[in-house]
C-alpha cells in the first residue's frame, strides 16, 4: 500500500483525494482582467492560451469543457498531464490544478458547459454552488 510518506510530489493515480481528480481534467486559473472585458474576450484569451500548446484554436476548442467568466476566472479542459505542466509557465496562467467533480452525483465538473467549440449562454445556475457558499 502507498501511504503519504512514500509519496514523490503528487499522490499515486490510484489515491483519489477527490471524485473525478483523474489527471486528465485540469482546472485552468487565470490572471483577473484588467477592466472591462466582454464574455466573448476572456473565453477566445482562454482558447488562445490552450491553442499554445494544443498547436491550434480549432484543437483547444475541442479539449476544453467549461469555462469560467463572472466569480473566478479558468477554464477546463481535458489533455495529457505532460500538456497540463506546459501551461504553468505561460502568461496569464495562475494556476494549473487536476480539476474534480464540484457535483459527484451528476459527475459535473462545474463552471459555464463549453460544447462543441462554444460556450452556451451564461445562467447563474452554472455558479450556484459558488454562490450558495460566498452568499
Amino acid at each position: 500500500m502507498t501511504t503519504p510518506m512514500n509519496w514523490k510530489g503528487k499522490p499515486p493515480k490510484e489515491f483519489v483525494l477527490f471524485e473525478g481528480c483523474d489527471y486528465q481534467h485540469w482546472l485552468i486559473v487565470m490572471d483577473a482582467p484588467v477592466g472591462q472585458v466582454s464574455r466573448e474576450d476572456l473565453i477566445a484569451k482562454y482558447v488562445q492560451t490552450l491553442a499554445i500548446v494544443m498547436g491550434s484554436e480549432e484543437e483547444a476548442k475541442k479539449v476544453i469543457y467549461s469555462v469560467s467568466t463572472r466569480h473566478y476566472f479558468a477554464f477546463g479542459c481535458k489533455i495529457l498531464e505532460e500538456l497540463s505542466e506546459k501551461l504553468k509557465p505561460l502568461p496569464g496562467v495562475r494556476f494549473v490544478l487536476p480539476d474534480s467533480y464540484l457535483d459527484p452525483r451528476t459527475k459535473s465538473y462545474g463552471g459555464e458547459p463549453f460544447i462543441n467549440g462554444e460556450a452556451v449562454p451564461y445562467d447563474e445556475k452554472y455558479h450556484a454552488h459558488f454562490n450558495k457558499r460566498n452568499h
